[in-house]
């Protein structure tokens, strides 16, 4: 059985740049127990209604909208052990490639046009005490939570 808690719980989850910092002792750590992942989810892509774009044609000296694309992933700081937690959530990237309509997939090297922005951050343990003992790793360590 596991616990978790969210942004309601403690606050500090909402706060990019506390999960950045999470991130960077984390994965600054990986010999010593713990582990960082950032796997790849897949492509969110904003195509515009022809009738938009015709629009914004006629009103702008603008002759082409780009598709947005977002990279999607999934995120993770883990403390292993008994004494262990994970700090997860979904991470989106602003790309500035096109998609290949045959294959969904950005055209050429990914060129990232943005920061993370997380989503839907959450604290888990296999235990109630996860809490407790994240916030103390926290502080610990020169992080307020």
């Amino acid at each position: 059985m596991g616990f978790s808690w969210t942004s309601s719980d403690l606050p500090k989850l909402a706060d990019p740049h506390f999960i950045d910092a999470v991130g960077h002792l984390v994965h600054a750590r990986q010999s010593d127990g713990y582990r960082f992942s950032m796997a790849l989810m897949g492509y969110q892509a904003l195509f515009y209604d022809p009738a938009f774009e015709e629009l914004v044609k006629a009103e702008t000296k603008i002759d082409r909208l780009q598709t947005v694309v977002h990279e999607i992933r999934r995120g993770s700081f883990i403390k292993e052990g008994t004494d262990g937690w994970e700090v997860s959530f979904r991470a989106d990237i602003l790309i500035r490639n096109e998609l290949d309509p045959a294959t969904n997939k950005p055209v050429g090297t990914v060129d990232y046009a943005s920061d993370l922005e997380y989503r839907d951050p959450v604290l888990y343990a296999t235990d109630e005490d996860g809490l407790p003992r994240f916030r103390a790793w926290c502080k610990e360590l020169g992080l307020e939570a």
